[in-house]
C-alpha cells in the first residue's frame, strides 16, 4: 500500500510539473505600436523655419500662424483589454539613456520619435491605452537622469520647482505683437505647458501633468506574429484653440510659466483621438 501511494504522488507530481511547463511554453508575447500623427484641424501638420513668413493655418480668431516647433513627452503607458488583459510599460531613469525606459518625448521634427513600440506584451486582446502627458512627480523627484529627460541632449527642463514642460508649441503669427530679440524672432509665439506640483505659496507653480484613457474603438489582436499599429492623432487647434481656452495671439503670445498654461493643459485630452488601428 505504501509502495502504490509513493508512486501515486510521484505520478502526480510528475503531472504537475508537466502542466506547468505546457502552460510556461503557452504563454506567449507580442508588440503593438502606437503611432502619433500630429494635424491642425483637418490638415496636416508641416514644420517651418522659425524665421519663415509662411502662415499657412488659421486659429477661430482668424490669425494666420505657422508651426516651427511641436512635441510633447508621454510615460506611463498602459494597456487594458475586454478580458482584463492589461499591459503596463516599464519605466525607469538613470544617468544613461540605456537606463531611461517608457519616457518618450515625441518630436514632429523626428518622424522616428513618433511611433513608439511597445514591446513584450502578453498575448490576447487589447481596446484602449492610458497614458500620462508631461513628466509626473515620481520621475521629477528622481533627480538628474540621462537620455530624453537630460537637459544636456535638449531636454525641456524648466528648473526644479516648475520641471519639465510636458507639451510645446512653437510658431510666428503676424498678430503677434512680439518684437525681435536674441532669444526670439519678430512675431513669434510659444506656447508652453508644463508643471508637476502645486505649490500653496506659490500660485504660479501648477501641476499640469495629465493622465488619460483613449479606446481603440475596437478590439487590437497582440500576438507574436502579429504587429498591430494604433494610430493616434494630436490636433493643436484643440489645444491652443479648445474648449477650456483658446489663444489670442495679439495677448497670448508667450506662455512660459505652468499657471501660464494651465487651460491649455486642461484642452490636452480632447486633442489626442485613435483615428484608426491597423491589425
Amino acid at each position: 500500500m505504501k509502495k502504490i501511494l509513493v508512486l501515486t504522488t510521484v505520478l502526480c507530481s510528475i503531472a504537475l510539473l508537466s502542466s506547468c511547463k505546457k502552460d510556461e511554453e503557452k504563454a506567449t508575447f507580442g508588440t503593438l505600436a502606437l503611432e502619433f500623427d500630429n494635424k491642425i484641424g483637418d490638415q496636416e501638420l508641416t514644420l517651418a523655419d522659425a524665421t519663415s513668413t509662411d502662415f499657412k493655418y488659421t486659429n477661430s480668431h482668424n490669425q494666420n500662424f505657422n508651426v516651427s516647433l511641436l512635441g510633447y513627452y508621454i510615460t506611463n503607458v498602459k494597456l487594458e483589454g475586454p478580458n482584463g488583459e492589461v499591459f503596463v510599460d516599464p519605466v525607469t531613469t538613470g544617468s544613461a539613456a540605456a537606463d531611461v525606459k517608457g519616457i518618450y518625448q515625441v518630436l514632429e521634427s523626428d518622424v522616428n520619435s513618433q511611433v513608439i513600440t511597445l514591446s513584450n506584451v502578453p498575448s490576447g486582446k487589447y481596446d484602449k491605452v492610458t497614458f500620462t502627458l508631461g513628466i509626473p512627480a515620481d520621475i521629477v523627484q528622481e533627480g538628474a537622469t540621462g537620455g530624453v529627460l537630460d537637459p544636456a541632449e535638449g531636454a525641456w527642463l524648466w528648473n526644479w520647482d516648475a520641471g519639465y514642460i510636458g507639451f510645446a508649441f512653437e510658431g510666428r503669427s503676424p498678430a503677434s505683437p512680439v518684437v525681435a530679440t536674441q532669444w526670439n524672432p519678430e512675431n513669434s509665439v510659444q506656447i508652453h505647458i508644463g508643471g508637476w506640483k502645486d505649490i500653496t505659496d506659490n500660485p504660479m507653480m501648477v501641476n499640469n501633468v495629465k493622465t488619460f484613457t483613449l479606446e481603440f474603438g475596437t478590439s487590437v489582436n497582440v500576438g507574436e506574429k502579429l504587429e498591430p499599429n494604433a494610430h493616434i492623432v494630436m490636433d493643436l487647434l484643440e489645444v491652443i484653440d479648445g474648449h477650456h481656452g483658446s489663444a489670442d495671439f495679439t495677448t497670448t503670445n508667450q506662455v512660459h510659466t505652468p499657471a501660464g498654461g494651465t487651460e491649455f493643459a486642461e484642452n490636452l485630452h480632447a486633442a489626442f483621438v485613435v483615428d484608426h488601428v491597423h491589425q
